[in-house]
């Protein structure tokens, strides 16, 4: 009888210690329910909700404005993705020379990205954010004197979104900067990608590397009801 009672509390001491780690795992990183695989991604597509969007380095006057943005991409795990985002009507906020990706129309900048689910807390309240990593160093002309090269990665705050664990099919989300430098650069979760990390892009135009940041509000919409939780 003891050695059964023993084995029971054993096995219950497993069942705990595995629920431990799981909320603790769940606690460490944004998941996407249910999870998303390769084969049955969950699939997203986004417009802008301003008139423009603008993307500005730090300081040498290289702002782009553009009037829309659309983005299309899937989730392929419980926060990993993929994407390209589309800007239109680019021109420089400076000459009024139209911008474009390399080997794209004058006006059009197409960008591939990678998406990241994250959180961070504003004002001790935790929030769904998501980091849009550049893929490749992009390479943007305005007229036939300017070439900008940008790279690294922004962080996109869930300004409207289900409470965690609750399902939607919407969302918005913004990334904001002033003069250049994004306003958010750190996240708590998930920790191994947040952690030391400090996130935002920059710019090159021939005079060395500086901040830039990127000004847009985009509407998400899911292609079917998903939950996150953060």
């Amino acid at each position: 009888m003891k050695r059964v009672r023993l084995i029971g509390l054993a096995i219950m001491a497993m069942l705990v210690l595995s629920a431990v780690a799981a909320a603790t795992a769940s606690a460490e990183n944004v998941e996407t329910l249910p999870v998303p695989t390769s084969k049955a991604p969950l699939t997203f597509s986004s417009k802008n909700n301003n008139e423009k969007n603008v993307l500005e380095g730090e300081v040498a006057g290289s702002a782009i404005e553009c009037k829309t943005s659309t983005s299309s991409g899937e989730l392929t795990s419980a926060a990993l993705g993929t994407g390209t985002i589309t800007f239109a009507g680019c021109k420089s906020a400076i000459s009024g020379a139209k911008c474009n990706s390399l080997s794209d129309s004058a006006g059009t900048i197409l960008v591939t990205v990678g998406w990241h689910l994250v959180a961070l807390k504003i004002s001790s309240v935790l929030r769904l954010a998501i980091v849009a990593t550049l893929v490749g160093l992009l390479h943007v002309e305005c007229g036939a004197t300017l070439l900008i090269l940008v790279g690294n990665n922004v962080i996109g705050l869930f300004t409207k979104v289900a409470a965690s664990g609750v399902e939607t099919e919407t969302g918005e989300v913004a990334f904001t900067q002033t003069k250049g430098v994004q306003e958010l650069k750190t996240c708590e979760l998930d920790k191994a990608f947040c952690s030391g990390k400090t996130f935002g892009l920059y710019a090159e135009l021939g005079k060395g590397r500086e901040k830039a940041g990127e000004q847009s509000e985009d509407t998400i919409t899911l292609g079917k009801k998903a939950a996150f939780d953060y």
